[in-house]
């Protein structure tokens, strides 16, 4: 979606500036980088709550909503974004704060659909000292063990306090269960034990002041045979109790292939923030995602025969919400998959900002009365 055919792409990697002013509210321009984002952030004892990934942009995170490690205990990245300075197709320097509207829409409406953002402002909370990180794995599983496993995972983390994090690995046939937390509480404690009771090891990871424990969860840095989809947004193990048997056979028999499910749910779903924003799914406590890696060019056919696979199954199983950051050709009915019902006031701001679809890509919001 960034690349086009008989059109103009517009480069601003190198606009990675960043600051901290005297108000702890940060100042950015848009290509700066997680791992960038931290490093500076974190040892000034601010946070921003993003994702974890070193080499995403803060800038196209922020747009498309933003979670991560932290997400629970304090919000989306987008609920973080005071304000932005955008260029529009006519050249136009427009400011959000002449416009809210604007910065309703850019709090989760998607990257590449009004202009082009050139600086983001956002507020910063203070940083947690300590993250705890927890690894549990339980090997050789197959599919109907691994539906089970998920099912008590589900369960388990419906109960996680705030501070926490938890995702669900499932690699072959290793299935991870990784719990992150900025805090140690009896909550806490007792979900731990859940898992120790269910999973085949636990790491006994000791905890690591936040500035270094992030830096666990930065992947790999090299360039990667890859593709991520959204794999659906869920309440709960019901959204996929009758599939999850297929889905986790697929990954068991797909070299390659991961499928994670992630918490959200805490201070995600805070209601005054849906008001403020465009992001359409703070109801969801879960995000699926499907990861697909490769050695080979020619290995590329057959992890996208089996990315359709798992889509189709969700499909046909009412898995129909979808994350924007996580975008895919296969996704149907993308406006409301993605915008859900913010679709049509976004189609009213891209009216009145670009409505000749100068910015425009497969799955972009189209300017429309």
């Amino acid at each position: 979606f960034s690349l086009n055919d008989d059109g103009l792409v517009i480069d601003v990697s190198q606009m990675n500036q960043i600051s901290l002013n005297g108000n702890n509210q940060l100042i950015t321009e848009p290509a700066v980088r997680l791992a960038q984002l931290y490093s500076y952030c974190l040892p000034k004892g601010r946070l921003l709550p993003s994702g974890s990934c070193a080499s995403v942009g803060l800038s196209g995170i922020t747009l498309g909503g933003g979670y991560g490690l932290f997400a629970r205990e304090f919000g989306l990245t987008c609920d973080y974004l005071t304000g932005f300075r955008m260029i529009d197709a006519s050249g136009n320097i427009i400011d959000s704060d002449d416009d809210a509207e604007l910065l309703w829409a850019c709090r989760g409406g998607g990257n590449g659909n009004f202009g082009v953002v050139s600086q983001l402002r956002f507020d910063t909370v203070k940083a947690p000292t300590t993250l705890y990180q927890h690894r549990f794995r339980s090997f050789n599983v197959t599919a109907k063990q691994t539906s089970g496993l998920a099912k008590q995972w589900f369960e388990h983390t419906s109960k996680l306090p705030e501070h926490a994090f938890s995702a669900f690995v499932l690699n072959g046939k290793t299935l991870t269960v990784m719990l992150t937390a900025t805090q140690h509480d009896e909550k806490m404690l007792e979900v731990l034990k859940q898992f120790d009771q269910i999973m085949d090891s636990n790491a006994e990871l000791n905890p690591d002041p936040i500035k270094v424990g992030i830096q666990y969860y930065y992947g790999r840095s090299q360039s990667l045979y890859f593709k991520n989809i959204s794999a659906g947004y869920y309440e709960s193990f019901n959204d996929i109790d009758e599939c999850a048997e297929s889905l986790f056979s697929q990954v068991v028999k797909t070299p390659g292939m991961v499928f994670q499910i992630n918490t959200l749910g805490g201070k995600i779903n805070n209601g005054v923030r849906s008001k403020d924003s465009s992001y359409a799914h703070r109801n969801a406590d879960y995000l699926g995602e499907a990861q697909f890696y490769w050695n080979k060019p020619e290995q590329m056919a057959s992890s996208m025969k089996s990315m359709e696979q798992i889509q189709g199954i969700l499909h046909s199983n009412g898995v129909s919400q979808h994350y924007v950051n996580y975008p895919d050709l296969n996704i149907k009915n993308y406006e409301s998959a993605y915008y859900g019902d913010s679709y049509k006031r976004l189609q009213k701001v891209k009216n009145k900002f670009d409505p000749d679809n100068r910015f425009n890509y497969s799955q972009g919001i189209v300017a429309g009365h």
